[in-house]
Parts: structure tokens; sequence; C-alpha cells
């Protein structure tokens, strides 16, 4: 009779995206290629591994063995989700250089300047969202990074405001040649008498153009400067790695992610001309945020103590409708 020996199975360990402070999850219930789940010495921990070929840096992506980095690009979910942006926009541009004629036929007169501009917004707030939290916050890092799952609710606001501004090209479209559009809300400088300055006016749209751009640079360098501390969603439990941030644009607005998205989102409306959009994104925006600081703020005092209770009473959110505030 023959004797069988069963070979030793290797259990190859699964390499990871993410270098997180976080005790990781129980080896045990990690699946593996081979169906065997491997055994854990619960008595005394193991030290801290070597980086080797299949482990990861905190920003990079996990290597191998089948090919070689060349070294002149970063290995870095940033680097990776920037150049498809990159990719993306230009085959954009060019499938839409391609298409130019037939878009001006079928788009007619309500393919306006602030229609290109608001749609092009609303792409960059989605990608800066994933941008910020792939360069500054990996452990968070999936794909609902995106916001693109950000509630219906969200959506539903977006296509109404669209839909205002369709039914306004259709049926009155004198508003977009009013003197209201045409009216300078600022002005930068002014003719002196001694000298030839030229009069710098800005019409409503590149205001509100501004305004969006500074609400958007104002939430991506909150995201950044709060780095793992920041998280889409409202924590009841602190992690080692969420610490109190009070500096930078932090000692401005207690929640500069939410004032810049508030401002952000009714200059969107502003820019297509809505009016019965803009008045509810103003409302509903301002109750949703006003809810969400006070449920918020209620888990802050719990992980900070006095220390934050003192900062927010130092600092306030620059939300110009904070119910609760």
């Amino acid at each position: 009779m023959t004797t069988l020996t069963a070979t030793p199975q290797v259990v190859t360990p699964i390499p990871s995206l993410s270098s997180s402070p976080t005790p990781s999850p129980d080896p045990s219930r990690l699946p593996t290629p081979n169906g065997i789940r491997p055994t854990v010495n619960r008595q005394s921990p193991s030290p801290s591994p070597t980086p080797t070929a299949g482990t990861a840096s905190p920003l990079a992506l996990p290597k191998t063995d089948q090919y070689y980095i060349r070294g002149s690009l970063p290995n870095t979910i940033l680097a990776v989700s920037v150049i498809s942006a990159i990719l993306g926009a230009i085959a954009a541009t060019g499938l839409t250089s391609a298409a130019q004629p037939l878009s001006q036929y079928i788009a007619g007169s309500w393919a306006r300047p602030q229609l290109g501009i608001y749609i092009a917004a609303v792409a960059i707030f989605h990608l800066l969202e994933f941008f910020t939290t792939a360069g500054w916050n990996p452990q968070k890092l999936s794909i609902d990074a995106f916001l693109l799952n950000n509630g219906k609710q969200y959506h539903y606001a977006h296509a109404l405001g669209l839909t205002e501004y369709f039914l306004v090209s259709i049926f009155h479209p004198q508003r977009f040649g009013s003197r209201l559009a045409a009216t300078p809300w600022l002005i930068l400088g002014k003719q002196h008498p001694t000298q030839k300055l030229r009069m710098a006016q800005l019409t409503a749209g590149e205001s509100v153009t501004i305004i969006m751009v500074g609400s958007q640079i104002i939430r991506s360098l909150a995201m950044i400067q709060a780095a793992q501390s920041f998280s889409h969603i409202v924590k009841n439990k602190k992690h080692d790695d969420h610490t109190l941030v009070t500096h930078g644009i932090y000692s401005w607005s207690r929640h500069p992610a939410y004032t810049g998205f508030f401002y952000w989102a009714v200059a969107t409306q502003l820019l297509l001309g809505n009016v019965f959009s803009t008045i509810g994104f103003i409302v509903v925006l301002s109750k949703f945020f006003s809810n969400r600081i006070v449920d918020e703020e209620v888990w802050l005092v719990k992980f900070f103590g006095d220390d934050y209770v003192r900062y927010r009473t130092r600092v306030g959110t620059k939300l110009p409708f904070y119910f609760s505030a």
C-alpha cells in the first residue's frame, strides 16, 4: 500500500491598496486564492513584515513581479486618476471638435457658454472628490469617493435645475439677453483722471463663475488639510488617525467642506440663470447642513471634549443660513 503525503499549500498574501493605521482584519476571514485560510497565532503578535514586491506604500499601487516600473511616472493612486482624467478630457475634446457641426445643428440657441461651464464644473467637482481622497486620504479610497451615488435627492436637484434652464430657453429666451445679465456686478478698477486706465468690469456670469471656482477651491483645500480626518460619512466612532484640525482654512470655518459645497451648488444655479432652483438650493441645503452639523458635532464633542467646544465657540461655519448657529 502506498501512503500519500499531502503537499503543504503556500498561501499567497493579498496586496493592499492602502496602509491604514487601524488594526488589520482577522486574516482567517480573508479570502485566499486556493481556498485555504491561514492560521492565526493569537498568543503573540507577529512583527511587522518588511515591505516586499507584493506590498504597497500608503500612496502607491501594489507592485508585482510581472513588470518593472520605469520610474518616469509616479506609481500612485493619485497619478493614475489624474492621467485617466487628462486622457478622458483629451478624448472628449477631440470628439466634440469632430461633432461640432452636428452639435450646433442640434443645440440651437440653448447651447450657451454658461451651460458648458456648468457641465464642466459638475464633472470637475466629482473628479476632485476622488483626487483629493486618492492623494491625501487613501485609507478611505473607493469608487464611492467620486460621490456619484450621493443620494437621489442630489441628482433630482441638478435635473430640476437643468429642466428650468431648458424651459426658460424655449419659452423665455429673452431672460439670457436681459440687462441684468449684461450689468457688471464687480468693478475691479476705475478711470483715474490723470491716467488712461480701462475700467475692468465683470458680467454677472463671470462673477458667479469666480464664486463657483473659489467655492470649489475651499472644499478641496478642506479635504486636503483634513487628510485622513476627513470623511464623506459622519463617523460615530473615533479612529486612531482622527485628529482635530483647527489650522489653515479650518481657522476660518469649522466646516469648510460644507461651506464650499453650499456656495458652489448655489453658484451653479445662478450661472444657469435659474430663479426657482436657486431659491430651492438655498433652502434645502441650508436645512440639510444645519441638521448634519448638529448631528456631526455631537460626535465631535464626544471625540475631542472641551477642545472642540472651545474651537466651536471661536470659529463659525460661514454658512449664511445655519439655523442652529
